[in-house]
């Protein structure tokens, strides 16, 4: 009899003990678990205090949206590698319901301000033409933000000839790729002087009085003769040595940005203001009533004197060397959506020769009255005077 008591009271003891553990020992999260809600996640895994009550996790609704996971700036095309879908809480969206929940609703668009990495992609920030982007920065670099990824661009203005042979006739537009040829002259020059051949020389002679005397510098070179032991000073007919020229494709696939100046701002991107029709005053008191009206001033046609293209930074480079060179620019219009690139060779008289299959006219004894001394050219100044001649032509 006395055992059972001993082992009701060891077993009362272990209870209180088992429940002193439970109800003081153990965390509040192993004495009651927690169901999960669908759809809901906790934030950082911290208790907080919130409208579940204190000291209870705090659990935030998640949506699927799309974000950038690059830096996207103004005027880029969305690539497909830089945005993704990634959860977002639903009370943390900038503006809820403008936002993204496909990325093929973003690829293809264009970025209307900068899109920083992280962050979402709101309907007001894209676009699908440059002619709605905001306006931060200049259009200039929207609009080089939305070139092939290919290469780097940057912009060069290069002048442009005035009547408008290097230029494709005025015929060229922004959004234009071309080429750029330029044309060089080299002439022989003394590798120390660094001066145009031929050399002057001077002969030196020794008088009797043992001095030495220079004679007067002339242009030419010596050679052995029969006319004189000497020899003989050969020198040239003409007072400067003859250029020798080569035209060369320099840089390919360059877009054209802009031609001519850029408006004050420069905003080009946009529509045209619509002019404003204004009436005409009405005649000074006493003057006639059916004196026709005075003709107004023809218009001047547009003649842009400077472009601007789309390089890259060593093309840039070459660019500007030679236009402090002043070498002479053409620019080739390419065809739509072209974009090859292929080798050319240097044109030069040798070239036309050879690959044109031009012979050197035989020495006949007769010829033509008058002499044949230069073939059809135009300068600048007289292919100006034709052009505005030609439209005045057309304004009558």
């Amino acid at each position: 009899m006395r055992g059972r008591v001993l082992v009701l009271i060891g077993a009362i003891i272990l209870l209180v003990v088992l429940v002193i553990v439970v109800l003081f020992v153990l965390p509040p999260e192993e004495q009651e678990a927690q169901p999960e809600t669908p759809g809901a996640a906790q934030v950082g895994g911290e208790v907080g205090t919130g409208q579940q009550g204190e000291g209870e996790p705090i659990v935030r609704n998640m949506v699927n949206i799309v974000i950038a996971i690059q830096d996207l700036p103004r005027g880029l095309t969305i690539p497909a590698d830089g945005v993704a879908i990634q959860p977002w809480p639903e009370d943390a969206l900038p503006e809820t319901g403008n936002y993204f929940v496909d990325v093929n609703e973003v690829i293809g668009r264009i970025a209307r301000t900068d899109i920083f990495r992280g962050s979402p992609v709101l309907g007001r920030q894209v676009v699908d033409n440059l002619y709605e982007i905001a306006q931060t920065g200049s259009d200039a670099a929207a609009l080089m933000a939305g070139l092939p990824a290919d290469r780097p661009w940057v912009a060069v203005s290069v002048p442009l000839d005035p009547t408008g042979i290097g230029q494709v006739a005025y015929g060229l537009q922004p959004g234009d790729y071309v080429d750029v040829i330029m044309s060089f002259l080299f002439v022989d020059v003394d590798e120390g002087f660094q001066t145009r051949l031929p050399n002057t020389i001077s002969v030196i002679t020794r008088a009797e009085t043992g001095e030495m005397v220079i004679g007067a510098p002339r242009q030419g070179r010596v050679e052995a003769s029969t006319l004189s032991p000497e020899g003989v000073l050969v020198g040239p007919s003409e007072t400067a040595q003859r250029p020798r020229l080569v035209t060369q494709r320099t840089i390919a696939d360059a877009w054209v940005v802009h031609v001519g100046y850029f408006p004050p701002g420069g905003n080009i991107v946009g529509a045209t203001p619509t002019p404003i029709a204004v009436e005409p005053p009405p005649p000074a008191p006493g003057e006639a009533q059916g004196v026709p009206p005075t003709a107004a001033p023809t218009v001047t046609p547009f003649a842009p004197t400077i472009i601007t293209l789309a390089v890259t930074p060593q093309d840039a480079l070459a660019l500007v060397w030679a236009i402090d060179a002043q070498i002479p620019i053409t620019l080739a219009l390419r065809a739509a959506g072209d974009r090859t690139i292929t080798q050319t060779e240097a044109v030069s008289l040798q070239y036309m020769i050879q690959n044109f299959n031009i012979t050197q006219p035989a020495a006949l004894p007769f010829s033509l009255e008058p002499p044949i001394r230069s073939v059809r050219r135009y300068n600048i100044g007289t292919l100006s005077t034709l052009i505005a001649e030609g439209q005045q032509g057309a304004a009558e």
